[in-house]
């Protein structure tokens, strides 16, 4: 190797699998941490050698099953930030305004309307729980946020309705690498933006007074520990991310207030060498956090496996790109998080046990950590699809 070229892998970021940006690595995992073939599969009860038993159900636990609730979209209030479950990985985000004549900003997350996560309708998880309303349905939103290509959290049909419905009043924010499939998909390049971890923009809404700084929004493109592809040729060759928005609010007579938000995506929590130390580094840059939204499941991944009427044993087997809801908690503490809500499970479940199952290991684990529900200070919980948490700020 030259001396050239060492010079090269040396200046390009560790998430950087090449000096040209189009191969992704998560820098904290060792390069065979996710090959199938050193994985030790543990023997499960009625199935040697394979981690699986047959699914329990959870009749003796106190919490209730997601169910769908027709969305409200929260109260009249100016001063919260208020986070509506659309199903999945899928949030509508308020931020608070500095005055009620002021404009609502809003920002759609990782949005999937279709039936199946897949590359049509015919292929791909299905969706066990409905979305709780049309997209036509939801309140004028202004950004749309992208953390990956993956079928389940970047649906073309949702994101060419979008663009028919809302045409230049939305712009969109993703990770490197894929603004191309935006642009094939009929998006304006002027407004989509493309960015890198820790890169990082402000944006005002459309028409929005220029006088008036809280019509401004700060995204921060922050790592996430999972990894992209939407075939079996382009793995790894777009960015995944997690979110962080901040936004500063300057009202008459009350003193200037800051707003965080952050969106997981979908994320693992634990290395090779133990947890991934950037939801620290996140939470010590960008923290605490007035509200986050974190995945406590693996989704859709492995579902046929709850269908046939089986359950995974080894948590182990997905946990280095799927955090479980134990793992959720201390990603939790680790971003100084004031108030979490659970996201990436259920929706497309393969059966009700599966649904149910990280709500019962959520609760039990956050009793252990002395953790209250999302709306205690510094609690972590459970919304219903539709339902809205508000937090004050």
């Amino acid at each position: 190797m030259s001396t050239d070229s060492k010079t090269s892998i040396t200046e390009r970021p560790s998430h950087h699998a090449n000096s040209s940006a189009t191969l992704f690595r998560n820098p904290w995992e060792e390069p065979e941490e996710t090959s199938f073939s050193n994985w030790q599969l543990p023997t499960a009860p009625g199935w040697p050698g394979l981690p699986f038993e047959w699914a329990k159900e959870f009749a003796q636990h106190s919490h209730k099953p997601v169910e769908v609730v027709k969305p409200t979209f929260g109260s009249e209030r100016s001063d919260a930030v208020k986070a509506t479950w659309l199903g999945h990985a899928s949030f509508l985000v308020e931020l608070p305004r500095a005055s009620p004549k002021e404009t609502t900003i809003r920002i759609l997350y990782d949005p999937i309307f279709s039936d199946r996560a897949g590359p049509s309708q015919w292929t791909g998880p299905r969706r066990r729980l409905p979305p709780p309303c049309k997209l036509e349905d939801l309140p004028e939103f202004h950004f749309v946020v992208t953390s990956h290509n993956h079928y389940d959290h970047l649906d073309l049909p949702t994101i060419q309705s979008i663009h028919k419905l809302r045409g230049s009043n939305v712009h969109f924010i993703v990770p490197l690498g894929n603004k191309t499939w935006f642009k094939s998909s009929g998006i304006p390049s002027d407004r989509i933006t493309e960015l890198d971890w820790w890169q990082d923009v402000t944006l005002r809404i459309p028409d929005s007074k220029p006088s008036s700084p809280s019509s401004k929004v700060r995204f921060i493109c922050t790592p996430a520990q999972h990894q992209s592809g939407r075939g079996v040729n382009d793995r790894r060759t777009t960015l995944w991310a997690s979110w962080v928005v901040e936004q500063v609010i300057h009202s008459p007579n009350l003193p200037t207030r800051k707003v965080s938000v952050y969106h997981a995506g979908d994320t693992g929590y634990m290395t090779s060498t133990g947890p991934c130390p950037v939801f620290k580094e996140i939470g010590e840059k960008y923290g605490p956090f007035n509200i986050s939204m974190l995945p406590i499941w693996r989704g859709g991944t492995l579902s046929f496996i709850a269908r046939m009427g089986l359950r995974l044993t080894d948590h182990g087997l997905t946990s280095a790109v799927h955090a479980t809801p134990a793992q959720a908690l201390l990603i939790h503490q680790d971003l100084k998080s004031q108030h979490s809500l659970a996201m990436h499970f259920a929706t497309f479940a393969g059966s009700n046990v599966e649904a149910f199952e990280p709500i019962v290991e959520l609760t039990s684990e956050r009793e252990k950590l002395n953790i209250g529900d999302w709306a205690e200070e510094g609690g972590f919980g459970v919304i219903d699809i539709g339902e809205t948490a508000e937090v004050d700020v």
